[in-house]
C-alpha cells in the first residue's frame, strides 16, 4: 500500500507540524513493512499571525502554496499511489484542499482529509462561507478524520457517514526525555506553551495569575516582538511574568516536568499535542473545554485527570489554579493518573495501527 501523506511539516512549528513528526519518525523506525509512505511538506515559510490583514496573508498562503502544488504534482505523477492523506487546517486553505483531492481522484487515488481544528460544530451552526467549503470536501473525499467527538457528533447528524474521529498520538521522544531526566517541581511555577497570542487565551491568564500570591508564570512558544511589546504594557512588565520565546523540544519538556501546574486556555482547539505532552510528563493541567480536551481530561469513576473551564473565563481560570495550588495532596494524584492515562489511550503505535487500519479500508 501506498499513502501520499500531504501535511504541514518542518517550516514555523506548530501542532500539525508535530504531529507530522511523530507519524514520520515511527514510520522511519518501525512502520515500513506496513505501508510505503511519502512525505509531501506544507510547511509556511514564515509564520503568519492571524490578525495580520487578509490580503497579506492571502498573499503569503499563494506565494507558499504554488510551491507545495509544485511538489505534491511531480509525487502524485512519478508513481502510483493508492491514497492521498492531506491534513487541514480550514480558512482559505481549504481551496488549495479542494483542489489536491480533486488532483488525486482524477488519478484513481483514494482520499483522506484529516481535520485538524476544533470549530466544525461552530462553523456547522455558521454555515459561513468556510462551512461551505468544508461540505464541498466532505463530498469530496472517501475519508473524513475528525479529532473530537462533538465534531464527530455534527457531521454524523447531518448524514455524512464517511467520516471517523481519531486521536493525536504522544510523542515517543516525551517519554524518553522524561525516562532519562529527573527534574524538581517548582512550587508556584505556572507554565503555558503554544504560540503566544490572543486566541490562546494568555491575556486572561495574566490576569487570572495577577490576583495569586506567589506564583511565578512561564510561557514558552513564539512570540512576535509586537506581542511581547503589548503584553509587557498590559501586565505592566510584571516581575512575576516571564516571555521566554521558543527553546529546543527537550527543554521544554523539562519546563513541563519542572512547572507545578500548566495551563492552556485557549478559546479554540482542535486535538492539542501540548495536553498529551505535558499529560506525559506529569503536569497538573488546567484547560479550556474546547475541541477534544474534555475527552482527554474527562472525570472517570469519580476521579480527576485535569480541571477543565470554559473560555475566557478569567474567574473560573484563577480558581482553578488556586484550587490545585492549595491541593498539594490531590495535585500529586491527579500527575499519576494522567501519566497513566496517556500510555493507556494515545500511545505512538496505537494511533499507527489507527491509521493503517483506516487507509487499508478504503482500498480494498
Amino acid at each position: 500500500m501506498k499513502v501520499l501523506l500531504v501535511t504541514s511539516y518542518g517550516g514555523v512549528p506548530g501542532g500539525i507540524s508535530r504531529w507530522a513528526g511523530h507519524i514520520m519518525k515511527y514510520y522511519e523506525a518501525v512502520g515500513k513493512n506496513d505501508c510505503t509512505l511519502t512525505l509531501v511538506p506544507m510547511g509556511r515559510s514564515s509564520f503568519i499571525n492571524i490578525n495580520s490583514p487578509k490580503l497579506y496573508r492571502l498573499k503569503e498562503a499563494v506565494k507558499d502554496y504554488s510551491k507545495i502544488i509544485k511538489d505534491f504534482k511531480q509525487k502524485l505523477h512519478s508513481d502510483k499511489h493508492d491514497v492521498m492523506h492531506l491534513t487541514s487546517s480550514a480558512s482559505w486553505s481549504l481551496l488549495k484542499d479542494i483542489y489536491l483531492i480533486k488532483a488525486a481522484k482524477r488519478k484513481g487515488v483514494k482520499t483522506v482529509i484529516h481535520f485538524r481544528f476544533g470549530r466544525i460544530p461552530d462553523l456547522a451552526q455558521s454555515k459561513n462561507w468556510e462551512w461551505k467549503l468544508i461540505t464541498k470536501v466532505l463530498k469530496l473525499v472517501d475519508c473524513a478524520i475528525v479529532l473530537d467527538k462533538k465534531s464527530l457528533d455534527v457531521l454524523k447528524d447531518l448524514g455524512y457517514t464517511n467520516v471517523k474521529c481519531m486521536p493525536n498520538p504522544v510523542s515517543p521522544q516525551v517519554q524518553t526525555i522524561v525516562g532519562q531526566n529527573h527534574v524538581e517541581r517548582i512550587p508556584g511555577y505556572i507554565l503555558y506553551c503554544g504560540h503566544v497570542v490572543k486566541t490562546k487565551g494568555v491575556f486572561e491568564l495574566i490576569d487570572a495569575c495577577s490576583d495569586i500570591p506567589g506564583i511565578h508564570l512561564k510561557m514558552v512558544g513564539h512570540v512576535t516582538d509586537e506581542m511581547r511589546a503589548e503584553i509587557n504594557e498590559y501586565s505592566h512588565s510584571a516581575t512575576w511574568l516571564e516571555l521566554i520565546g521558543e527553546l529546543p523540544y527537550e527543554q521544554v519538556v523539562k519546563e513541563m516536568m519542572a512547572s507545578d501546574i500548566m495551563v492552556l486556555p485557549s478559546y479554540t482547539e482542535g486535538f492539542p499535542n501540548v495536553i498529551l505532552e505535558g499529560m506525559a510528563a506529569g503536569c497538573a493541567i488546567v484547560a479550556t473545554d474546547v475541541g477534544a480536551i474534555p475527552q482527554i481530561l474527562e472525570e472517570e469513576d469519580g476521579k480527576q485527570y485535569g480541571i477543565i473551564i470554559k473560555p475566557q473565563d478569567v474567574h473560573g481560570l484563577k480558581n482553578a489554579i488556586k484550587g490545585l495550588l492549595d491541593s498539594p495532596e490531590e495535585k500529586e494524584s491527579m500527575r499519576s493518573r494522567i501519566q497513566t492515562r496517556v500510555q493507556e489511550r494515545y500511545s505512538m503505535e496505537a494511533v499507527w495501527k489507527e491509521l493503517i487500519q483506516t487507509w487499508q479500508s478504503l482500498t480494498m
